[in-house]
């Protein structure tokens, strides 16, 4: 299992801080209340004892309701891969990175150098990519599959998803005829319901209507939490739009949404896994964008991580994308801040790894350069041994004043597993680097791009599964044909 790194050191709220915003969150379940579309969902918070105004379509939860949920809801679980060398122990502190978003509408094109409609094809080249790159812990969509019918995408994009890699893979709750479809052919690439009950090796995330309300989508949750899947219960506001302005108030906004979500998952079923997910998008005052690289975001992000530690929850949030519209240097600046401050705050699921524009899509060599940034920080994160040997007294001593350790035996049994050594960012010299082409780094991603996929091929899939997954996926294509929905 993928322990992950171990972060959880950074705070930017004292316990004071973070006592006032639970505290407020509270108030804001309690007084203000979710607006719940649905009478399932009226009907669950009605039978655990919260005040439900069904003329209103209101919900509000006292506060003993929403500790009993915090107390049920495990401290820690465990996503599964298909493969279980993929297992990401969930936990808070424990820290992973994943590829992508949701269902980005377009895909960066390095021969374009610009933005293009996506196929399935594409999702397959970035899921594969996505497999192969060694420090993407989990897969979601780095673009769409946007030349099948409209309505049939997502079907089409898991599909692909599922065929191309046995990493634990995240997806998203879209009511409860489209989850139960989505699971259903998790459960065929699996080997069958029983295999995937066992290991569930999705997690859904689902996040409300910023600001409180509970739609029907979110009704997806009673079908995930019924096969065991973790819910990644969300809060989507977008500061200064459909939330406060300010971080503290935003915060306490976003995280009673993402309560409300753990107390409904916990309602269907005490002890269901869940992850903590207030989502903090800052809308840009001047163009009224939403950003994904901006520095206060990745400050409430850490807030939010800190609220996580609090419950003791694991936590999901952005880090790894950018506002940058190709893959340069504003691009990897705003994903290394955005991934280091996630690691140091503790955040369990950083996501958007190669993502750009704010999310409109993603590209494949900001995927490579995103991995990268991974390996660096890992590298960071690993810390330094002080023992007898990495002190090497005896070694300086015998070197003495003007000596060389480069031909010391020391040096040569030592520099592999002190020193880190880049996969893709290039160290040579000046002349070397005009000798190989002067590339840029998006050219050295792009090469390497084209290495992975020329080896790339389909995961193994359980016997007798290639055949259950296409009969799922034509079932919920032909259910939703039916529908027109």
């Amino acid at each position: 299992m993928k322990e992950g790194l171990t972060g959880g050191f950074y705070s930017v709220l004292t316990p004071s801080d973070a006592e006032r915003i639970h505290r407020a969150s509270v108030s804001i379940l309690q007084d203000v209340g979710m607006h719940c579309e649905t009478d399932l969902a009226l009907d669950v918070f009605a039978k655990a004892g919260a005040s439900v105004d069904r003329g209103a379509h209101v919900v509000r939860l006292p506060a003993p309701l929403l500790e009993t949920a915090l107390a049920s809801a495990p401290k820690t679980a465990v996503l599964f891969g298909r493969d279980h060398q993929y297992d990401i122990r969930l936990e808070s502190g424990h820290v992973h990175y994943g590829m992508g978003g949701t269902s980005e509408p377009y895909i960066w094109d390095f021969d374009l150098q610009g933005p293009r409609p996506p196929s399935k094809a594409d999702m397959v080249s970035c899921t594969r990519l996505g497999h192969a790159l060694p420090n993407i812990d989990f897969v979601m969509t780095l673009c769409s599959a946007g030349d099948v019918p409209q309505g049939q995408h997502y079907f089409h994009e898991y599909d692909a998803i599922l065929r191309n890699t046995s990493k634990p893979v995240v997806l998203s709750v879209q009511g409860r005829r489209l989850t139960a479809r989505f699971l259903e052919m998790a459960a065929a690439a699996a080997g069958g319901e029983e295999n995937f009950r066992e290991r569930p090796c999705v997690a859904a995330y689902s996040s409300p209507m910023t600001p409180l309300r509970f739609t029907r989508y979110n009704d997806g949750i009673v079908e995930a939490v019924a096969l065991g899947v973790p819910i990644i219960c969300a809060g989507g506001a977008m500061m200064g739009a459909t939330s406060p302005a300010t971080l503290a108030g935003s915060i306490s906004l976003i995280d009673a949404e993402a309560l409300f979500g753990v107390v409904f998952a916990q309602m269907i079923k005490p002890g269901s896994p869940v992850v903590f997910a207030p989502q903090t998008n800052v809308m840009d005052m001047v163009t009224a964008q939403a950003t994904f690289g901006s520095p206060e975001q990745s400050l409430a992000r850490a807030a939010a991580v800190q609220m996580a530690r609090y419950y003791g929850l694991p936590t999901f949030a952005t880090g790894g994308g950018s506002d940058a519209k190709l893959p340069d240097g504003q691009a990897a600046a705003e994903a290394t801040m955005g991934m280091m401050i996630n690691a140091m705050s503790g955040q369990t699921l950083t996501q958007n790894l190669g993502t750009l524009a704010s999310g409109l899509y993603g590209a494949p060599e900001m995927l490579v350069i995103c991995d990268e940034i991974v390996h660096m920080i890992k590298c960071v994160f690993g810390g330094l041994k002080v023992t007898d040997d990495t002190l090497a007294l005896d070694v300086i001593r015998e070197v003495g004043p003007g000596g060389t350790f480069l031909s010391h035996e020391h040096t040569a049994s030592s520099f592999r597993t002190n020193l880190f050594f880049p996969t893709y960012f290039p160290r040579v010299s000046v002349e070397g680097w005009k000798e190989k082409g002067s590339m840029t780094i998006t050219e050295v991603a792009h090469k390497t791009v084209g290495s992975i996929l020329a080896q790339a091929g389909p995961v193994m899939l359980p016997p007798g599964a290639d055949s259950a997954l296409e009969r799922a996926l034509r079932e919920a294509i032909s259910e939703d044909d039916a529908i027109g929905d």
